[in-house]
Formats: structure tokens, C-alpha cells, sequence
């Protein structure tokens, strides 16, 4: 261990406590209603701070092609179709 990290009595010192960093409304607003999007990504995103990784309730849409994507179910279903 490096003398830097060690008090003055040769023992490395106990990391500060982690505190929860939850806006204490978005955890009332969960415990009402826990299905609340916007209270998870609130808490979410107060975890991940100051990280770059987007929180886990933030998915890239539902599901479905996004309608600018020019996407054509009936095209796609009759290009494969045609392929065979």
C-alpha cells in the first residue's frame, strides 16, 4: 500500500459512509406507485451520476420500429416471402 493512503498510525482509513442519493419525492412517488417510469429513471439516473451509462429503465423504445425508420411490416413480410 502506498504511504500516501496510510493516517499517521500506519492503518489505511475507512472509506467515508455511502450515503443513498435519491431525491427523497421520487422515493415517495415509488413507494405509491412503484410502476412510476419517472421516478425510476429519476432514481436511476441520481445512481449512475456521474457515470455515462444510461440507467437500466431507459430502454431504446418499446418494442417497435421506429416510425421514421421507413420501416414496412407488409414489404418485409413480402420481400421474405419472395426469397423463399
Amino acid at each position: 500500500m502506498d504511504a500516501d493512503h496510510k493516517s499517521s498510525t500506519g492503518r489505511t482509513p475507512a472509506p467515508p459512509p455511502v450515503r443513498e442519493a435519491h431525491d427523497a419525492e421520487d422515493e415517495k412517488a415509488l413507494a405509491r406507485d412503484p410502476g412510476y417510469e419517472q421516478a425510476k429513471l429519476e432514481i436511476g439516473l441520481d445512481e449512475s451520476f456521474p457515470s455515462s451509462d444510461p440507467p437500466a429503465v431507459v430502454q431504446p423504445g418499446n418494442g417497435e420500429p421506429a416510425p421514421s425508420s421507413g420501416y414496412d411490416e407488409k414489404a418485409e413480410r413480402r420481400r421474405e416471402r419472395d426469397r423463399r
